[in-house]
């Protein structure tokens, strides 16, 4: 058993075909299948099982997997941590963030080409999640670094504030009960019909916590997630919601709609960046939290 086979069969077996692996490869596939095979006649046991369609893997072949993706990221990690020493970061940093982090981390194109400058040998990913599911992939080290807003405190989890973002109260113009601008008393927001995504979304569980604080309760006509479809809605008139500034002036709906401070108290969240010490933490992966400090601080500066 080499790492080769290791990386052959990962590849087939998450793309569920030796057609497709060999061309993400790029070798032949009767050598791909060759390798596969020689692997299972090394183990005494069929790992995929081959149909019309592609592949499907044994209950071996499953647990097989699971260790073949450990084994591979910790060559990959040993690969990095060389580099790192002789100065020249390689590998890849994965970087999670919740849809309205993601956006303003993808707008920040200086940070994208900054890294690419400083670490022309690595590559970055960014990929987007809910909030929780960032969270429970820094627990089990799925992922390098997070963007997270107000995340529970964990022994695992180094958390380092990026800035607070305050919440608007969005309503349809020809629906405002008050001039755009003018703050509304936090109180009063069980007054208004909300559109907004189901718990334990980050949103829903903030404005849960402070109307519980301030001894409210919601009057929730919608739940439903993604901003899009939250601002349709509203612009339909069917509802309010509550959105950061930046998101709302980002819409194609910002002209018709408008948004309202609230005070005592002021609704806000903290995004912070978060790394897990479930992974290694290399020195590719310190200076992209750097990286994302730097930008997205100036970027949260109004």
């Amino acid at each position: 058993m080499d790492l080769k086979q290791l990386e052959y069969f990962v590849r087939v077996a998450e793309l569920g075909g030796f057609t497709k692996a060999a061309a993400v490869l790029s070798v032949a596939q009767p050598a791909l299948s060759k390798q596969i095979r020689q692997l299972e006649v090394e183990l005494q046991r069929n790992l995929l099982v081959r149909n019309g369609r592609g592949v499907s893997l044994t209950e071996e072949g499953a647990m097989l997997l699971s260790h073949a993706k450990g084994i591979l990221e910790q060559v990959e990690r040993a690969r990095q941590e060389v580099s790192d020493i002789q100065g020249l970061p390689i590998g890849k940093v994965v970087v999670a963030a919740p849809p309205a982090a993601g956006t303003a981390l993808i707008a920040q194109t200086q940070l994208v080409s900054t890294f690419r400058e400083r670490f022309p040998k690595a590559s970055l990913e960014i990929i987007e999640a809910k909030t929780w599911t960032i969270y429970e992939w820094l627990l089990l080290g799925r992922v390098d670094i997070g963007l997270l807003y107000d995340p529970r405190p964990s022994p695992v989890i180094e958390i380092t504030p990026l800035g607070e973002e305050e919440i608007f109260l969005v309503s349809r113009k020809s629906d405002a009960k008050l001039p755009a601008g003018k703050s509304i008393p936090f109180r009063q927001l069980s007054r208004y019909s909300l559109i907004i995504p189901s718990y334990p979304h980050a949103m829903r569980a903030l404005a849960d916590t402070v109307a519980a604080k301030a001894g409210i309760k919601l009057d929730i006509a919608i739940q439903i997630e993604g901003v899009p479809f939250i601002l349709e809605l509203v612009n339909k008139g069917l509802g309010h919601t509550l959105l950061p500034r930046g998101i709302v002036e980002s819409s194609h709906l910002a002209a018709k709609v408008q948004i309202n401070p609230f005070t005592g108290p002021r609704l806000a969240r903290t995004l912070t960046v978060a790394v897990s010490s479930q992974r290694r933490v290399t020195h590719l992966t310190r200076e992209t939290v750097k990286l994302v400090l730097h930008y997205l601080q100036l970027g949260t500066k109004h």
